[in-house]
């Protein structure tokens, strides 16, 4: 199983009763799962089950759900309205006049006002199978948002493998100039030493300790073996598919933290230079890896 990119549209066309039906699904990168319909006004009911759908298929993704009946006026065009509220409201609002002495005209704006009056479907509407078909064909749009997910996401784990290799590359040649770092700067710190000191004695003793200080602090080697780990660990994560961005993204943290730990210690231009390269690279893989749900 590859890894899963954001990344995705699907779309499912059908006719029911003679009604053309478009549903349509895009998905693009979010830190993640929201979801936003455009759904005929008739089916409005239907919003927090269709999205419920989603949710059992996408993990994470900025989603939006388009569905579009005949040409687009199906469903949105009142059709008739609700004449027992109408008159139930005329019915109690000539009451509470006749009782409190209140003035004043009913007009169609406030009959307008009456929430839903205005009907977008009639009761010989046959909603059950249109309930039925909308959520089938949702099932196939779905279904082509996650191949195209899944395609992409095959597309990013061979770029972001490539990208681990190079990062390996970059490391073997930090390993080649360290031990060399590490003789020039035995030279340097014994010219150093023998320059400040000139005829003073010097306590070998407390020369040695404080060369151990300084090697200590120059040591990169548990750097780059954590290094190591982290691109293993990277690796490993590709090879295991599925949703896989948020562990990515922390092991990119670690990655990070181990080459500007690198920068800081090495004491040398040409390492420096491959820290920054190690750090570019990175950059790039955390821009990639934001497309992984």
């Amino acid at each position: 199983m590859s890894i899963i990119s954001m990344t995705g549209f699907g779309k499912s066309e059908s006719t029911l009763n003679g009604t053309t039906c478009v549903i349509e699904v895009r998905s693009v990168n979010s830190r993640f799962l929201e979801i936003s319909s455009k759904i005929p006004k008739n089916f409005a009911y239907l919003e927090n089950d269709l999205k419920a759908q989603i949710k059992d298929k996408l993990a994470r993704g900025s989603v939006n759900l388009s569905i579009t009946l005949g040409e687009g006026a199906v469903g949105n065009i009142p059709v008739c309205y609700n004449e027992t509220a109408v008159s139930k409201f005329v019915e109690i609002t000539k009451a509470m006049q006749a009782k409190h002495g209140i003035a004043g005209e009913i007009t169609l704006d406030h009959i307008l006002a009456i929430p839903e009056v205005l009907q977008f479907t009639d009761a010989g509407a046959d909603n059950e199978a249109w309930e039925n078909h909308l959520k089938k064909e949702l099932s196939k749009a779905l279904d082509g948002v996650i191949a195209m997910r899944e395609k992409e996401g095959a597309n990013l784990a061979a770029d972001l493998t490539k990208r681990v290799a190079h990062l390996e590359d970059v490391l073997a040649k930090i390993e080649v100039l360290d031990p060399q770092r590490i003789d020039t700067w035995k030279v340097k710190f014994k010219e150093r030493i023998d320059s400040l000191m000139k005829d003073s004695e010097i306590d070998d003793v407390r020369l040695l300790q404080e060369a151990c200080i300084m090697a200590d602090k120059l040591d990169i080697h548990e750097e780059i073996t954590r290094f190591h780990s982290h691109n293993k660990l990277f690796l490993d994560a590709l090879k295991k598919g599925g949703a896989q961005g948020k562990n990515l993204g922390f092991i990119l943290q670690e990655m990070g933290r181990e080459a500007n730990t690198l920068g800081t210690k090495c004491q040398s231009a040409e390492i420096a230079a491959l820290a920054i390269e190690l750090k570019n690279e990175i950059e790039c893989i955390r821009e990639q890896s934001l497309n992984i749900a």
